[in-house]
């Protein structure tokens, strides 16, 4: 107790604490004794105490004096054939061994802090048979063996445990606090607070391998030593193999020097027997749940990316699919395609047989989809009855190629759905195909791929409104299914609204949008272009600082230059007076603004439309 009192102060010279343990010749000789063992491998004899500390260090030494005093303070209990004093001093000394060994393969925390916390890690059952003899003996008698089960049964039967104990009479002794974390924690590490955590976990692990390396020979302990080790510090089988080793010779030195009796001494060859069994089948299981986990993985990978019903991927690798491979393709100034695939009239099909022969023809279709698609691309059922396909490195005349072989596979044969458990049920199937592609030098180089899908998705449309089964592609510079790439002229003051119609115009490939906040500016960019850069359409506000949009749209149709504009008028402002200034003064359409805004994919369909008709002189 005076020695742990000095070490207290961080400030203690050697020499103070030398002197207090010489005041005990008994224990000089016996800590001499030791520091000169092969346990601790001097390469010359040390003569004294303060040599001693210089040489190994103040905590080599008091751990020395700390086990000593432990030794000597239970010679009393070992009179007392009822308490296995033989069995206790076996777990502490091969615990603290196994503690001392690992922590100096960690090299990251004190050796001497694990060889201490081992030692005294079970000394609350000393205290416990000090304090109750008979009662504490029969609790142990008719408890497990197994050591690691005692603590469960202490609670059961007394309503403590040894190791709360041990951390109370710790306390008392005000024994440092990481001592005291694993005095309370050897049997569950994870309970020790953070800071102490790694110590604590030593300190179990050297319980588990001296329950390893107990007579018994029990394979399960010598597996859960193993298989912590691995967990908790990244210890192979084969370091764990050594530090066994060690641990049994250094158990055997400490025995020695100690003066105790710790049973017969382990069949260390059976066991490291076992242990290289056992690290055989360890590998062998660990090569197989490595094997299972990656089938696990690869399952649910599998399922995160493809769709449940067909088997394709899905909409969410679709588009991690496109926005990969469309950054790739324009990084190598490649060409990159969507074919965009519709089954026609499906509608029908679940209204006149049921949702069961839905879900067949789909499954059908994605069969005959895949025959091609999966040799070219990536196929994934984009929702419903679309389907779409990522061609990288693919340009639009192979695309629209590739697409017309899909449309042929698809229709060539009616589908048969007995396969599907549908019997005496065959259906036509077409498809209604759309293509576009961004290709490197021309005016689709620069599409988003959300610019890119909504092209393939509005060139079925155009299959669609042509009749159906058949394949329409997106112009590679100037044209789109449904006409020319439209130069559109927005003028609107309101900042908000612009924007509002920049990001919705930035979805639709077929529109090329400049904008204006007053007609004075418009009007000049209208009118001095040359007529391959003119405007299709000019979107404008009534209300404008300045030129009006009536005032600005009779402008231009007095002008030659702008006989074919197309101009439709926003406004709030749905008054019939106001509507028919606007058709007066030239307009060809008036649009409300928050329609525009709000639904502007119909809006958009509306001024495609508009823009498909010859205008009427």
């Amino acid at each position: 107790m005076q020695v742990l009192e000095l070490t207290r102060d961080p400030n203690v010279s050697i020499q103070k604490i030398a002197d207090l343990v010489q005041n005990d010749p008994a224990l000089t000789t016996k800590v001499l004794r030791t520091v000169n063992s092969s346990y601790y491998g001097l390469a010359t004899p040390c003569p004294s105490i303060s040599r001693a500390m210089s040489l190994l260090g103040l905590n080599t030494v008091k751990s020395i004096v700390l086990g000593f005093s432990l030794v000597e303070t239970t010679k009393a209990v070992g009179l007392d054939a009822r308490f296995d004093l033989e069995s206790y001093w076996r777990r502490s000394v091969y615990g603290a061994a196994s503690a001392r060994a690992i922590a100096l393969t960690m090299r990251a925390l004190d050796p001497e802090e694990a060889f201490v916390g081992s030692l005294l890690q079970d000394i609350g059952m000393l205290a416990a048979f000090a304090a109750l003899k008979q009662e504490y003996t029969d609790v142990l008698a008719e408890g497990p063996a197994d050591h690691d089960q005692v603590l469960e049964h202490e609670q059961l039967k007394l309503g403590f445990d040894h190791a709360r104990v041990g951390r109370q009479l710790a306390e008392k002794w005000r024994l440092p606090e990481q001592i005291q974390e694993c005095i309370a924690h050897h049997h569950k590490a994870d309970r020790s607070v953070a800071h102490h955590r790694t110590l604590v976990q030593v300190v179990s692990l050297g319980g588990m391998a001296a329950s390893a390396l107990n007579p018994r020979r029990d394979p399960q302990k010598l597996g859960q030593f193993v298989v912590v080790a691995r967990k908790w510090f990244g210890i192979e089988a084969a370091r764990a193999r050594e530090l066994l080793e060690q641990t049994a010779k250094g158990a055997a030195d400490l025995t020695k020097t100690l003066d105790l009796k710790t049973g017969d001494k382990p069949d260390l060859a059976s066991i490291l027997g076992m242990a290289n069994e056992q690290m055989a089948e360890a590998q062998e299981e660990m090569q197989r749940e490595a094997v299972e986990l990656k089938q696990k993985n690869d399952e649910l990978a599998k399922k995160t990316i493809t769709d449940g019903l067909t088997g394709a991927f899905n909409r969410a690798h679709f588009d991690a699919t496109l926005r990969a491979q469309a950054a790739k393709c324009k990084g190598a100034n490649q060409p990159i395609s969507v074919v965009f695939l519709d089954a026609d009239k499906f509608k029908s099909v679940n209204d006149t047989h049921g949702h069961q022969a839905g879900d067949a023809v789909l499954m059908e279709l994605t069969k005959r989809l895949r025959e091609v698609a999966d040799r070219v691309g990536t196929l994934c059922r984009y929702g419903g009855e679309e389907f779409v396909l990522v061609l990288p490195q693919v340009g639009l005349d192979r695309a629209a190629r590739v697409g017309e072989i899909l449309r042929q596979t698809v229709c060539k044969t009616t589908f048969d759905l007995s396969a599907y458990d549908i019997a005496g049920l065959s259906l036509p199937v077409t498809i209604s195909v759309g293509v576009a592609s961004c290709e490197p030098g021309t005016a689709t180089a620069d599409w988003t791929p959300e610019q890119l899908t909504q092209a393939a998705d509005e060139c079925v449309y155009a299959a669609k409104q042509a009749g159906r089964n058949r394949v329409r592609q997106y112009g590679m510079a100037t044209t789109n299914a449904k006409g020319a790439m439209w130069n559109v002229v927005v003028v609107d003051d309101d900042k908000f609204v612009c924007r509002l119609l920049q990001k919705n115009f930035s979805t639709r490939p077929e529109f090329r949008c400049t904008f204006f906040d007053n007609a004075e500016e418009a009007m000049a960019a209208l009118t001095s272009t040359t007529p391959s850069q003119r405007p299709h359409l000019l979107l404008t506000d009534l209300n404008l600082p300045g030129m009006s949009g009536i005032e600005l749209t009779k402008s231009l149709r007095g002008r030659a230059e702008c006989a074919s504009l197309r101009i439709v008028v926003m406004s709030g402002d749905s008054e019939p007076s106001t509507l028919e200034k606007m058709r007066f003064a030239g307009a060809d359409m008036c649009m409300d603004k928050l329609e525009l805004s709000g639904n502007f994919a119909a809006m958009a369909q509306t001024l495609g439309s508009l823009l498909s008709r010859t205008r009427a002189a």
